[in-house]
């Protein structure tokens, strides 16, 4: 992959990728999902979509996303 092929190639992946996260962080404060569940998915997603999950997950980290999930109970 050229350097100019990257970002045409990980933006539309990244996009998607953040819809399920949102909707993961969501789930997680309705209670539909326990933080630790909603910790493994986003990291089968990132995995997933990228195929580096100990890359992604180095610089996104699922249980930090999630610790900073304001609580709206």
């Amino acid at each position: 992959m050229k350097p100019a092929d990257f970002g045409r190639t990980i933006e539309p992946k990244w996009q998607v990728g953040q819809r399920l996260v949102k909707e993961i962080q969501v789930a997680v404060e309705k209670e539909h999902l326990t933080p630790l569940d909603g910790a493994r998915l986003i990291s089968s997603v990132a995995a997933t979509l990228f195929g580096y999950d100990e890359f992604i997950l180095r610089e996104i980290s699922p249980e930090t996303l999630l610790a900073t999930t304001p609580s709206r109970r």
